[in-house]
């Protein structure tokens, strides 16, 4: 059985999604050098080599964190070096971008009955699932 939730209802539940998996206190200071990081790929105009150079591996940290116990990932995310901390969060932000663009356009979206929003972001999040 499939219903029908509006976009506004997804990207709410994304923001949800995010803030509880990706935004540990512990891993703030990593975030803001990842956050330095993408300013910096960005002005240099270096963002869409590295995000090819990066993507594999960007999709394995994103699997890992993703896979792991939510006291694990706090962890995994300050361990993290500046670049791949930038491009974990460039990924976050695409996907934002998309969402909002959605909610911009009030599309409603159709999610088959028990359909995991958790998987949905997972799959969005991932752009090459080859681990």
């Amino acid at each position: 059985m499939s219903a029908t939730m509006s976009a506004k209802e997804i990207s709410e539940a994304w923001l949800a999604f995010v803030n509880d998996t990706f935004m540990t206190d512990e891993g703030s200071s990593s975030r803001q050098e990842g956050d330095e990081m993408l300013k910096l790929l960005e002005e240099s105009e270096k963002l869409q080599s590295e995000r090819e150079t990066w993507r594999v591996h960007t999709d394995k940290l994103i699997k890992e964190i993703l896979e792991s116990a939510p006291e694990s990932r706090s962890d995994i995310l300050s361990g993290m070096n500046p670049t791949a901390m930038a491009l974990v969060h460039d990924r976050i932000l695409c996907v934002t971008k998309l969402m909002a663009g959605f909610v911009q356009q009030d599309l409603k979206i159709k999610t088959e009955g028990g359909t995991d929003l958790a998987e949905l972001f997972r799959q969005m999040l991932l752009q090459k699932d080859s681990v």
